[in-house]
């Protein structure tokens, strides 16, 4: 049983949501910061969750825009062709509903059913509450823990833990005075109420799988103290959020579903939390493990640790859209973008028809795919640019203008040559990220087909590539709002070194490459990038200087 869609009406940011879940099993969303990712989780464990809500739990902000008579509603949909909905609206509507079909039109028999046991949720939020998951709850992980344990004794073990339990009591009245003290508990009580017919008894109860879990601790060993037990409160913040993976992992391995599968969802807030970049990246590695397992796994992040450009069918992106019936009102919505919807989105812009597959697309993004590519997909505003000099000096050419990029959310993301950057634009802009692409008009036989590959993905001609270039040129693309061109004459040093003698430093140029060599002393043609930057960071000491390249990639950012 697992989860394939999800709808979301009125609850918290989220207006009116629907989407797919991967059939990766995990889910990844991003965005900035009170975009609603929380939202989307939360409306999901409402529902799956250890947790109740009652009438009297609901608050005004847990309805769209404060309005109560917005009414929520929320609906799992699974691959078993099964439903639930979750309607906590007054009158005959509370509560849960179980339906054996998606359109929701066949009611299952009451109390047949339990979402929570079907299919539970494992919710760690960004306050990071690992107590609640170590209480003994029904729906709690360790609840759901010690249900499976019980579950999984039979009657011979039972049977033997009674004998010895037995044999424990016998020890335990061999102890000074607790005989006397049980025999005179139940006098005084008695003589207290003589009339009353129950009498009382201290006794030891029997094995039950909840007695025996409330003996389960979980200590933290440390060799460097002789191995003496450790308390979960000496444990660093890092080292606790890991406890509940390795449970959940555990449980999955161990105590799986009478069918053979294990079902059910891991919901995690910023699993970055208290944790060096090594140990995040192996922490998203064990995330798809345990996906792999068969629980599904969803979370919310803004660390690049945790998403990939090869997995882009698992990325959600959440950003804040208006709400064109409210107005200054802002909704929730999810952009998420599969691998057959890329394809297609490939063939609408320049590749031909069956040329590129599902196959080779993952291959593709599998083998170029880096750390510095997956932050485009946090970014704001995302500026893809050919390789490193470009990656180093636009910052600096915005800064001089007073636009950091760090602090204004953009990105700037060399793609390794002008030949990748359709390939990535086509898969940012699926996930409708404003984009500022920036290229030279260099048409040299190596450049030549890469100029055709430009042309055929934006609709353009090469000549409107390669022509009428003076320093730089923008190409606006009408069937592309959020995208927009801006070409350099020959390369960036080229069209640097020209706007500096247009304005008046002919020689500045000159002068600083050679400051910045004698500097970094570079082998050959390397260090090119390093070079460029030091001469742009120069140039800013030129009383009068303005960069035009600067100045209108400032422009399209504001």
């Amino acid at each position: 049983m697992k989860l394939s869609k999800i709808k979301i009406k009125n609850f918290k940011s989220i207006k009116d949501l629907e989407f797919t879940f991967p059939e990766s099993g995990i889910l990844v969303l991003v965005g900035e910061n009170n975009s609603g990712k929380s939202n989307i989780i939360r409306a999901i464990d409402l529902v799956c969750g250890e947790s109740w809500i009652g009438k009297e739990k609901l608050e005004d902000h847990d309805h769209y825009i404060r309005k109560k008579t917005n009414e929520i509603e929320i609906s799992l949909f699974f691959d078993n062709q099964r439903s639930v909905k979750f309607t906590p609206n007054d009158g005959t509507k509370w509560g849960i509903m179980y339906y054996s079909n998606w359109d929701q039109t066949q009611k299952m028999p009451y109390g047949s059913n339990s979402i929570k046991e079907d299919f539970p949720s494992t919710y760690l939020g960004a306050d990071r509450t690992l107590d609640k998951h170590m209480s003994f709850y029904d729906w709690t992980l360790i609840g759901r823990i010690r249900k499976a344990f019980h579950r999984n004794v039979d009657e011979n073990i039972r049977q033997e833990l009674d004998n010895k339990f037995a044999e424990l009591v016998t020890i335990f009245n061999k102890v000074p005075g607790f005989t006397d003290f049980k025999s005179d508990f139940s006098t005084f009580y008695a003589s207290l109420l003589p009339r009353f017919k129950t009498q009382l008894d201290v006794d030891f109860q029997p094995f039950t799988p909840t007695n025996y879990f409330k003996t389960m601790q979980i200590l933290g060993i440390d060799p460097d103290f002789d191995d003496k037990p450790l308390d979960l409160s000496e444990l660093g913040e890092g080292a606790r959020n890991l406890i509940l993976i390795a449970l959940l992992k555990s449980f999955a391995k161990n105590f799986k579903a009478i069918d053979g599968e294990f079902n059910g969802i891991l919901a995690l807030e910023e699993p970055e939390l208290f944790l060096h970049p090594q140990a995040r990246r192996h922490l998203y590695s064990e995330l798809k493990l345990i996906a792999d397992s068969g629980i599904q796994v969803i979370i919310s992040t803004h660390s690049d640790s945790f998403i990939d450009t090869e997995f882009f069918d698992e990325i959600g992106r959440v950003v804040k859209i208006e709400d064109e019936e409210n107005e200054g009102k802002l909704q929730t919505t999810l952009i998420t973008c599969s691998k057959q919807q890329l394809l297609e989105y490939c063939e609408q812009t320049g590749v031909p028809f069956g040329k590129a597959t599902l196959d080779s697309l993952s291959e593709y993004y599998k083998t170029t795919s880096n750390p510095k590519l997956n932050e485009g997909f946090f970014a704001r505003c995302l500026i893809l640019v050919e390789g490193e000099t470009e990656e180093l000096v636009i910052p600096e050419l915005l800064s001089c203008l007073d636009i950091e990029c760090n602090p204004e959310g953009i990105s700037v993301i060399g793609v390794n040559g002008k030949n990748q950057i359709p390939k990535y634009w086509r898969l940012y802009s699926k996930f409708e990220i404003p984009i500022i692409i920036i290229f030279d008009n260099d048409n040299s036989v190596q450049k030549v087909n890469s100029n055709k590959n430009i042309a055929n993905c934006f609709g353009l001609s090469v000549h409107d590539i390669v022509n009428d270039v003076n320093v730089c040129k923008l190409i606006d693309l009408e069937a592309y709002p959020k995208t927009k061109i801006v070409v350099l004459e020959q390369d960036f040093e080229t069209a640097f070194r020209k706007e500096l003698a247009n304005q008046g430093f002919e020689d500045s140029y000159s002068v600083f490459e050679l400051e910045a060599k004698e500097l970094i002393k570079p082998i050959g043609n390397q260090q090119k990038g390093v070079i460029a930057r030091y001469i742009v960071r120069k140039s800013k000491s030129l009383e009068g200087f303005n960069s035009n390249i600067g100045l209108q990639v400032a422009e399209l950012i504001e």
